[in-house]
């Protein structure tokens, strides 16, 4: 083989060895699976709608996709049966053993089944809380980027394409402690998907109120009330002249709907606006920011509504959530 040619080939083996390592040994952020560098074709599409040269049982499928729906497709990883993909469909015993013994959004029911408890995949019906009144089926691509983008577990910047650019950016916006890992084991994302390991500082209700919207401002009420409901994006100490909340209590902890006392429940999610890293948005402090993630899961849970407690049900930790702040 001559000199230069030789050089080649060794140079493309190197580069190609070196990308390689990269791939493998580069943590991965929240919002990165599903797109390039870890985007892995097969593991949603098949290329001629036959697999190990017989037919894809009750295909072909649309788009080339290995299930016939894309709630279908994608709960087939994330339904418990893959220990390294984070669950989200009831029910979920992934997290058990971290503090929360939760993850961050929650999870959904059956498809196609009317969930009280949280979204409802699969199944038609009016958004709640939307000016417009939109009748609509979700799947799991009406909020997520099948094929990844920017976004923190790769939400939508658009999700009801009407123009709209919601950023909710790991890193700006909100904090990660531990990432994946690469490739993907059962202790890394048990670590990364926990609610244990996100810290919040703002822009989470602006995206959950693109669909939302009749929650995109809050509704200002006369005094003594401040609200004609319970507002987003405002401080715990946000009216420190009135009784509407105990800072004090907040900061410190216990009592009185946290988790050391009967009726309580782990402390509820809040952002940290001066937040620059995880350790800092985590801090409990009276400038605390109560978000939509401090009420309600994502995805959905055991309560009504995705409420994080059992408001609505009257059980012992009825008014837990709401003691946290108000302590009445």
């Amino acid at each position: 083989m001559p000199l230069s040619r030789c050089y080649r080939v060794k140079t493309y083996c190197v580069t190609v060895l070196l990308f390689v390592l990269v791939l493998v040994c580069a943590p991965s952020r929240a919002g990165e699976w599903h797109i390039e560098p870890y985007l892995a074709c097969e593991n949603c599409h098949i290329q001629h709608a036959s697999e190990d040269g017989q037919p894809l049982p009750g295909g072909p499928f649309s788009t080339l996709l290995l299930k016939n729906t894309v709630n279908e497709l994608c709960l087939s990883c994330h339904d418990g049966s893959d220990p390294t993909a984070p669950d989200v469909q009831q029910p979920v015993q992934m997290y058990d053993a971290t503090a929360s013994g939760e993850s961050a959004a929650g999870y959904f029911g059956l498809i196609g089944a009317d969930n009280i408890a949280g979204h409802s995949l699969g199944l038609g019906s009016v958004t709640p809380l939307q000016v417009e009144a939109e009748y609509v089926e979700l799947s799991c691509a009406s909020c997520h980027a099948v094929h990844g983008n920017g976004n923190y577990r790769n939400l939508l910047y658009d999700p009801r394409a009407v123009g709209d650019s919601a950023v909710l950016a790991e890193g700006s916006d909100l904090f990660a402690q531990f990432a994946p890992d690469v490739p993907p084991t059962t202790a890394g994302s048990i670590i990364a998907y926990s609610r244990d390991n996100i810290g919040y500082k703002q822009a989470y209700s602006a995206w959950c109120v693109t669909c939302h919207n009749q929650l995109s401002a809050n509704s200002t009420a006369s005094p003594p009330a401040h609200f004609n409901s319970h507002p987003v994006d405002v401080t715990i100490n946000e009216f420190p002249l009135d009784l509407h909340t105990d800072p004090v209590h907040w900061t410190g902890g216990t009592g009185e709907g946290f988790a050391d006392d009967p009726s309580g429940i782990e402390r509820v999610p809040f952002e940290v606006p001066a937040a620059v890293d995880f350790l800092s948005s985590r801090v409990p402090a009276e400038t605390n920011r109560i978000f939509c993630g401090s009420c309600h899961k994502a995805h959905g849970g055991q309560n009504e509504k995705s409420l994080l407690w059992s408001y609505l049900e009257g059980d012992l930790n009825f008014i837990a959530g709401c003691q946290q702040c108000h302590n009445k």
